[in-house]
């Protein structure tokens, strides 16, 4: 009970005196222990079985982000179908396609024809409407068909588009209150139009298919975004617009193509 400072002067000289004969014994336990139960020295980060662990760790990596992206792909091609299933215009079969390539002798301004990787043997068509994103036209499939591919050209190539303008928040359900204009390349990868109509045109129109030449399936799909206004001096109600393609041919890596089932 006394304290620990007046313990220490007779305590530490006993405490030697016991652990003196007691050492060797001490020194052999931990002798055989180490016999028994060897110590691990830590690894090295750079000794090879450490080198095939984190490459081991960076392939499940891999692994584990590329299960993601094929979920997140089939998922997005799952609402694509959907989505364009949908749509009227009678019964359709859809085909999914890659771009794997684009044709050779084309350069400037104009857009590339793109290679499909699905050809006749899907049962594409010329002229048969290819979809992004479920509400976007990419282009069509051009005339070169064969059985394992195909040439998609983009729809910033093709000329004579009828379409309507759609304000952001449409304010009436009736069609002819919307403008209409037939949009021509411009050669910068635009189109532009003549709109001669009354009614207000603002930048951020939306451009919707109203070509009676296209399938039905593809009808007020979108086409394009105004991005210029600007008076003509000789028509004093008309306006010339510039249209900028929704989808453009760089953004394109695979598309959803609609083939209506009356067709062979």
């Amino acid at each position: 009970m006394l304290p620990s400072r007046w313990l220490a002067v007779w305590t530490n000289p006993l405490a030697l005196v016991v652990s003196i004969p007691t050492a060797p014994i001490t020194h052999f336990g931990r002798a055989a222990r180490d016999i028994l139960r060897p110590y691990n020295q830590p690894w090295d980060l750079n000794s090879p079985e450490a080198l095939a662990l984190r490459s081991e760790v960076d392939l499940y990596k891999t692994l584990y982000a590329q299960a993601n992206l094929d979920r997140e792909f089939l998922e997005r091609s799952l609402a694509s179908v959907g989505a364009i299933s949908a749509r009227g215009g009678g019964p359709v079969r859809l085909v999914e396609c890659s771009i794997v390539g684009t044709s050779a002798g084309t350069s400037g301004g104009t857009a590339q024809l793109l290679r499909l990787n699905a050809g006749s043997s899907l049962g594409l068509l010329p002229g048969a409407t290819a979809f992004l994103d479920n509400d976007s036209i990419a282009g069509v499939v051009g005339s070169e068909i064969s059985s394992f591919s195909a040439f998609l050209v983009p729809v910033e190539r093709l000329s004579g588009i009828a379409v309507r303008l759609f304000p952001d928040v449409p304010k009436s359900s009736d069609i002819a209150s919307y403008p209409g204009a037939v949009l021509r390349p411009t050669g910068r990868g635009t189109w532009s139009a003549e709109v001669a109509s009354g009614a207000a045109l603002t930048i951020g129109m939306t451009a919707r298919l109203a070509d009676e030449r296209w399938p039905r399936i593809a009808l007020g799909a979108r086409v394009g975004e105004v991005i210029a206004i600007e008076p003509i001096e000789q028509a004093p109600l008309a306006s010339r617009i510039e249209v900028r393609p929704i989808v453009s041919a760089n953004s394109i890596s695979s598309i959803t193509i609609a083939i209506p089932e009356s067709q062979p």
